[in-house]
């Protein structure tokens, strides 16, 4: 299903510098539930909506009333999970998370759980895989003391991601099928494509009054669960590689490996 994740340096124009793709935004049906996180204030925010519809959903519509630098929204369609709780992206903190995958984690959550310390546990909420792994993340960020580090290195964030995903593997016996995922702090972003799934870039801009390319607007977006070729000024991202979106918006592509 759709999920896309977004930053740039200017939150008042995020919606004007949206504008041109907004069409690849769109999820369409069916929907089981979606939800919107973004930064403001240095808190993180949710606009969830766990009921069904079987009309395209515009993940980025409510960005049109939200001055925000850092957003990821997601569409799913597996209904196996209800409710507000279930629906993605999930939240720590300064942290916000979505995943595409449903990997079948079910026989190991309880020796996952035990990897997460109580305070991160009393943060779970729902039943979903995606939310358990992202507990586990946060774990693994506690290990190195970075859970409420701001400025935390996104290189730091990359490898506590790739020991996450090498963690599941492990206790799962084979590698599982996680999909793309994106995280953020507010002051930088992670968006890896861990299997197969498409994963594409774009890099954002805005006009100014002459109608020319303002050069003081810098943005990013990655969107997961296209519809076809690259088109929009979008470029394809490697299998098992990652995103890494600083807090002055320059990108780096790096890989997995822990």
């Amino acid at each position: 299903m759709k999920l896309f994740a977004c930053m740039c340096n200017q939150p008042k124009r995020l919606w004007t510098a949206l504008a041109p793709v907004r069409p690849v935004l769109s999820a369409g049906p069916p929907v089981s539930r979606w939800g919107l996180g973004y930064s403001q204030g240095g808190d993180v925010l949710l606009v969830r909506t766990p009921k069904s519809s079987q009309k395209a959903v515009d993940l980025a519509g409510p960005l049109a009333e939200i001055p925000t630098d850092c957003a990821i929204g997601q569409a799913v369609a597996d209904d196996r999970f209800g409710g507000t709780d279930n629906t993605p992206p999930f939240r720590f903190r300064r942290w916000m998370f979505a995943l595409t995958g449903t990997p079948e984690v079910d026989a190991v959550t309880g020796r996952l759980l035990e990897q997460i310390p109580d305070y991160l546990r009393r943060n779970l909420k729902g039943k979903t895989p995606g939310e358990l792994i992202f507990h586990v993340f946060l774990a693994m960020l506690h290990d190195e003391g970075s859970v409420d580090d701001p400025n935390i290195n996104p290189q730091a964030t990359r490898r506590a991601l790739a020991a996450t995903i090498k963690l599941v593997a492990n206790e799962v016996g084979h590698p599982v099928k996680l999909g793309n995922v994106a995280l953020s702090n507010g002051r930088s972003m992670i968006v890896a494509r861990i299997d197969e799934e498409p994963l594409r870039l774009r890099k954002l801009w805005v006009l100014d009054d002459r109608g020319a390319r303002d050069e003081t607007f810098r943005g990013v977006l990655l969107v997961s669960g296209g519809d076809g070729d690259p088109r929009d000024g979008f470029e394809d991202v490697p299998a098992r590689h990652a995103v890494l979106v600083s807090r002055d918006l320059s990108v780096q592509l790096a890989g997995l490996e822990p």
